[in-house]
């Protein structure tokens, strides 16, 4: 991140085009949305065409146009190296961003958000989004220091159908409206054939069709919708003209994909049906919830206005229009652990760490609890930074200090001890300081194979972030048989 923009950087990685539709772009781009204001947001894509730079300018404040690569060729899991630095928050959403294209951003010891909904491979993840609800989170293989976020609660929805779902639901007056759209892309051209399905209906409904820029089936479209006096097709509607046209629909038809979340966050009559094997968790979580009911042509206009009170009943119970304020609490504390930055410490921090060492909170902590006279620090604080086999970093958050580490080597076993400083404590930075400082500890001294650590049974935050470091129980110490004694093998 370059000291001339004050906002954290976050890389957004996703592709899409006509042949494998927008529906990972478009959810990158809502979260984009959410998120904007407080970091700088780029897109990183390969080769996008004119138009869709131009959707992703809306919102994103670059692009990042990579070269097209195959999943398949061994440089893919390499594209986004030389962008990535510690500092950088990076967003993975696609099917080929598996395990160890994750691990080459961890590499880079960077913060590592990856949006699923498929649980096929193992994450090495900072944190997992999977927007569809009733996941178990079983399915999915993640680290110790993974954290996972499932439901609906975590709704990628753009700033229109937010609002839309804080509102009460009118129910629409006048002739009956239907929306039909199934998705940006729609390759396999369920619209049209839906809308012949629906030909049967048009004395009594309006069909309103919603194609977007990477539908490639417009002419056929076109050609039979050309005699259809009650069909409406629509094109590349922006987020505000579709929110609008949803909720002049008392019914819709939608896949089991985004635009299903943005409906029953307008509220409405919603039926769907699965077009992609991805879906599959999203399709019974809204059809067994009540959210939605499954596609049938049969159903689409009876008791209209009971369902859809019944529904928007429903709907409002997973869609409460807060989904951006949680995920933007999840960045906040993702930017605090990007932004903490080791150094090796100086004799300048012989005062402060003095300072930290002796916080009551501390020395309650430490295996010797009595206070420790400046004297006696001044000595101990000199020797380990004149002794060659102690490694001492201290981490700052944004040029503020807020921990410290130091390991002690002996004959390829390196002894951790840290501490998080009194303003810092409680927000979830120990692991990282742990994390960032095994990093640096394996570049500066590769002969070490082992780090362990011993922390006091009671001390909670302490064991929480050593086990989310990947530190298992080794055998208890045996001068301090009742401390925990964790151990980490280096491979």
């Amino acid at each position: 991140m370059h000291s001339t923009n004050p906002k954290r950087r976050i890389i957004f990685r996703a592709d899409g085009n006509s042949r494998i539709g927008l529906g990972h772009v478009v959810r990158s781009l809502a979260l984009a949305n959410m998120l904007h204001d407080a970091f700088e947001c780029v897109f990183a894509i390969q080769e996008p065409d004119e138009a869709l730079k131009a959707q992703i300018l809306e919102t994103c404040h670059g692009i990042i146009s990579l070269p097209v690569c195959e999943p398949s060729e061994e440089r893919f899991n390499y594209e986004l190296v030389a962008y990535i630095s510690e500092e950088e928050i990076v967003v993975l959403d696609g099917y080929n961003f598996g395990t160890a294209y994750q691990e080459t951003i961890k590499s880079r010891d960077a913060q590592l958000v990856c949006i699923d909904d498929i649980h096929s491979y193992s994450f090495v993840a900072d944190v997992v989004l999977n927007q569809a609800g009733g996941v178990d989170a079983a399915k999915y293989k993640v680290t110790s220091y993974t954290r996972l976020l499932l439901g609906p609660q975590y709704a990628l929805l753009r700033p229109t159908f937010l609002e839309a779902s804080k509102q009460n639901r009118a129910i629409p007056e006048g002739k009956l409206h239907l929306l039909l759209n199934l998705g940006g892309a729609d390759p396999e051209n369920y619209t049209l054939k839906l809308a012949q399905e629906f030909a049967d209906l048009h004395n009594s409904v309006t069909i309103e069709i919603v194609v977007g820029s990477a539908y490639k089936h417009l002419d056929s479209l076109q050609h039979w919708l050309h005699d259809k006096p009650d069909y409406n097709l629509h094109q590349n509607l922006d987020a505000k003209q579709m929110c609008q046209l949803m909720q002049q629909c008392a019914v819709a038809v939608t896949s089991a994909s985004g635009v299903a979340y943005e409906y029953a966050a307008v509220g409405g009559a919603l039926f769907i049906l699965q077009t992609a094997d991805n879906q599959a968790d999203l399709y019974s979580f809204l059809t067994e919830t009540g959210v939605a009911k499954p596609y049938s042509s049969a159903d689409l206009t009876t008791n209209v206005t009971e369902q859809l009170k019944e529904q928007v009943a429903i709907q409002r119970q997973f869609f409460d229009g807060q989904s951006d304020t949680r995920l933007r609490a999840i960045f906040k504390q993702l930017d605090l652990s990007a932004s903490l930055i080791l150094r090796k410490a100086t004799i300048a921090d012989l005062q402060l760490v003095f300072e930290w060492n002796n916080d009551p909170e501390v020395r309650q902590r430490s295996f010797n609890p009595e206070p420790i006279l400046l004297e006696n620090h001044t000595r101990w604080f000199t020797a380990k930074l004149e002794d060659t086999a102690c490694i001492f970093y201290i981490a700052e958050v944004a040029g503020t200090p807020a921990a410290q580490i130091r390991f002690d080597i002996k004959d390829a076993t390196a002894t951790i001890s840290y501490l998080i400083s009194k303003d810092y404590r409680g927000k979830g930075l120990g692991h990282t300081v742990l994390q960032k400082g095994i990093s640096k500890l394996k570049s500066e001294a590769p002969e070490v194979k082992v780090i362990e650590g011993l922390v006091q049974q009671d001390n909670t935050a302490s064991v929480r972030a050593f086990e989310k470091a990947g530190f298992t129980y080794g055998t208890p110490d045996k001068q301090h048989p009742q401390a925990h004694r964790f151990v980490l093998e280096l491979a």
